[in-house]
């Protein structure tokens, strides 16, 4: 059943960012008076969207949004929405590769390796606009349409002041935030396309603005609780497609990092200057800073803390989306979705 899903996901996504641009494309994205009739420039300068997209990804939010829908009796009205929230993700990742200079994504070099920084950053710029033509485009009450444009633009404003924050933390070594900051931080950040796919997916079933916001605050919650499962997983094994504790090559106060500093203060100025070393000499020449950094952390206790706290949050979330849900299919494979993230913890 996930599968056709994922499969319609695919071209609805292909469908809003496709390889051969025309005249028809054009003007769903940019209104009719378009004089441009070299469409072969634009598949240029949009080909590193299509490119990171064509990597694939988990798809899991635009599955959320699809899956909410039917549970709460939207049917299969959902699909056609899925780029709103997959397409600004894989954005968010082709700018953040950028700040970040990162070198690697899903297993290839990052995008603005390839296609460079100034094709990249408008790409995914692009990305973050481009597919709110679906929702100008829709069959649906100007009220509906309204809360989907303001739920998009909230979410999109929360997803960049928690990069801000992010950002502003890796370049700043003498700041290490709180676990409160961090918590807010991962909620604009991850929390808040999480937060999107939950919210739409009630809203195109029907459901009041009240009822949607619900829904939104259980998968801002999950996005969260990913969020920790991924920081946890950087400094274990390593996220797929990128190298074990990059996170400490660019300098990123993640949850076992700042439970660390507050568990083990004697530490700062040896773990800050692990850091350091490893920010300095990169992730290859600077392996032996990466390793004894994740050491300090883990052997703090810092990476077992943070598994519970984020084993917290997803637990309370599964049962609070059973509450929200009835009994069905769909909310199944939402509950099972979110149990695979814990184990992911495990």
């Amino acid at each position: 059943m996930a599968e056709d899903i994922l499969e319609r996901i695919e071209r609805e996504i292909a469908a809003c960012l496709p390889g051969d641009c025309g005249r028809e494309w054009l003007e769903k994205t940019a209104g009719s008076s378009c004089d441009i009739d070299n469409f072969t420039q634009i598949d240029r300068f949009t080909e590193p969207g299509r490119d990171l997209l064509a990597r694939g990804g988990k798809r899991w939010r635009p599955l959320v949004m699809v899956l909410t829908c039917r549970a709460q009796g939207g049917g299969e009205g959902a699909i056609p929405f899925t780029p709103l929230v997959e397409l600004p993700h894989n954005g968010s990742l082709i700018i953040d590769d950028i700040e970040d200079n990162s070198v690697e994504r899903r297993g290839k070099p990052a995008v603005h390796l390839l296609y460079g920084t100034d094709l990249s950053i408008n790409a995914g710029n692009l990305l973050y606009f481009q597919p709110t033509w679906i929702i100008d485009r829709a069959d649906l009450p100007a009220e509906r349409k309204n809360l989907l444009f303001s739920g998009y633009c909230e979410d999109l404003r929360r997803l960049h002041l928690g990069q801000g924050l992010d950002i502003w933390w890796h370049n700043n070594h003498h700041r290490v935030p709180p676990k409160e900051e961090y918590m807010q931080m991962c909620r604009f950040k991850t929390g808040s396309l999480a937060r999107m796919a939950g919210r739409f997916g009630s809203l195109l079933a029907g459901k009041s603005r009240e009822e949607a916001l619900e829904s939104a605050r259980i998968w801002e919650d999950i996005g969260v609780g990913f969020q920790i499962a991924d920081d946890i997983t950087n400094l274990v094994t390593g996220n797929p497609g990128k190298d074990r504790g990059d996170d400490i090559v660019e300098g990123k106060k993640s949850l076992p990092v700042i439970l660390h500093y507050a568990k083990a203060p004697a530490t700062r100025e040896e773990l800050t200057a692990c850091f350091n070393e490893a920010r300095e000499k990169g992730i290859s020449e600077g392996r032996a800073a990466v390793e004894r950094a994740i050491a300090l952390v883990d052997g703090s206790g810092s990476l077992k803390e943070a598994e519970a706290i984020g084993r917290e949050l997803l637990e309370s979330a599964v049962e609070r989306l059973r509450r929200l849900l009835p009994p069905c299919g769909d909310r199944d494979v939402l509950t099972g979705l979110v149990e695979g993230f814990l184990k992911k913890k495990a």
